[in-house]
C-alpha cells in the first residue's frame, strides 16, 4: 500500500488560488520569510503518510507539520492557516494533524492596531506633506511672491531647494508629531531603530516635497491644489497595500502598484516598526525612495517657471 499524503496537500495547495507555492528546503523558505519574500514556510516531515495512516487506525503518534509563518500581517495569517486547513482536509478527508506554528521575527505576533499604524503613517505623510506643500507653494505664486523672486539672480535651482528646505523641516515636524502620537498615545511597537525610523521618514516626506514642487507648476490656484492631493493619495491607499495586500490584487495592476511611493513607503515603515529591520534589509526600498526623489526634482526643474508670464 501507498500513501503520499504529503504529494496530496501539496497539489491542493497548488490548485488553491489564494496561494502561490514554491517547492524548496525548509530552512531557505524560513530565510525567505525574514526576508520577506514568503509569508510562510511549511515542512512536511518524513514519515508523515505513515504518521496519518497509523493515526487514523488508533495508534502512532500525532502527525506534525512544522509551519514558521509572519504574524506580523494577520489577515494573511489567517487566511493561509485555513488555505492549510483545507488543503489537509482535502488530502486526509479529515482533521488530526498538530499544526505548530513558529513565529517569525522573534515571535513576533501584533494587535490589529500595531499592524495598521505603519500604513497609516505613511498615508498620513503622503496626504499632509503633498496638501500643505502645494497650497503654500501655490500662494506664493499667487500672492506675487514667487514673481518678486524672478528679479533677483537666484537660478530655478536654488529656488527650488530653498522651498524644498523650508518645506522639509515642515514635513519632518509633521513626521515627528505623527510617530509621537503613534509610538506614545497608542504604543505601538517599534522593534527597529526609532532614530533610523524619523531619518528615513524624512527621506520619504523629502520625496512627496518634491512632488508637490513639480505638481504645484501645473496649479494655478489654491483650490487646484487642494484638489491635487486627494487625487495622488487615494489612489496610493488603494495600490500600496494599505488596505489589500499587492499580491491579492489583479495581476495587471499589480505593476502599477511598484510605482507608487507609499507602496515603498509602507515596506520601510512595517519593516523597521514590526520586524525590526536595518538598513541592510531595506536598500533595495530605500534606493528606490531616493530615486523617486531625484526624479521628481528633475521633472520639477523642467517644468518651473523662470519668467513672469505676460
Amino acid at each position: 500500500m501507498t500513501l503520499d499524503v504529503g504529494g496530496k496537500l501539496v497539489e491542493a495547495l497548488q490548485g488553491d488560488d489564494h496561494v502561490r507555492l514554491t517547492l524548496g528546503d525548509y530552512d531557505s523558505g524560513k530565510a525567505g520569510v525574514e526576508s520577506g519574500l514568503y509569508s510562510a514556510a511549511v515542512l512536511v516531515p518524513e514519515g508523515f503518510s505513515e504518521d496519518v495512516f497509523l493515526k487514523s487506525r488508533g495508534g502512532g503518534v500525532e502527525p506534525v507539520l512544522d509551519i514558521y509563518i509572519d504574524g506580523t500581517k494577520p489577515s494573511i495569517k489567517g487566511s493561509l492557516l485555513g488555505s492549510i486547513q483545507s488543503a489537509l482536509q482535502g488530502a486526509m478527508g479529515g482533521g488530526g494533524v498538530d499544526m505548530r506554528l513558529q513565529l517569525a521575527f522573534g515571535g513576533a505576533e501584533y494587535s490589529g492596531l500595531d499592524v495598521s499604524i505603519p500604513s497609516v503613517i505613511g498615508f498620513v505623510l503622503t496626504f499632509l506633506v503633498l496638501l500643505v506643500s502645494m497650497i503654500i507653494i501655490t500662494r506664493e505664486n499667487t500672492g506675487g511672491t514667487l514673481q518678486r523672486l524672478f528679479s533677483t539672480p537666484l537660478t530655478a535651482l536654488e529656488r527650488l531647494l530653498g522651498y524644498v528646505a523650508a518645506l522639509l523641516v515642515l514635513g519632518m515636524v509633521m513626521a515627528g508629531v505623527i510617530f509621537s502620537i503613534g509610538v506614545w498615545v497608542f504604543h505601538t511597537a517599534v522593534r527597529g531603530s526609532l532614530p533610523l525610523l524619523f531619518l528615513l521618514a524624512a527621506l520619504y516626506a523629502l520625496t512627496h516635497v518634491l512632488l508637490a514642487v513639480f505638481l504645484s507648476n501645473f496649479s494655478r490656484n489654491e483650490l487646484q491644489a487642494v484638489q491635487m492631493a486627494p487625487l495622488i493619495s487615494l489612489p496610493s491607499m488603494a495600490l500600496s497595500g494599505m488596505l489589500v495586500p499587492v499580491n491579492s490584487l489583479p495581476d495587471f495592476v499589480q505593476p502599477l502598484a511598484r510605482l507608487v511611493p507609499l507602496y515603498y513607503g509602507n515596506r520601510i515603515f512595517e519593516g523597521l516598526m514590526l520586524k525590526g529591520y536595518g538598513v541592510q534589509e531595506l536598500a533595495t526600498d530605500i534606493l528606490v525612495v531616493a530615486g523617486m526623489a531625484v526624479l521628481f526634482l528633475a521633472l520639477a526643474l523642467m517644468t518651473v517657471k523662470d519668467r513672469i508670464d505676460a
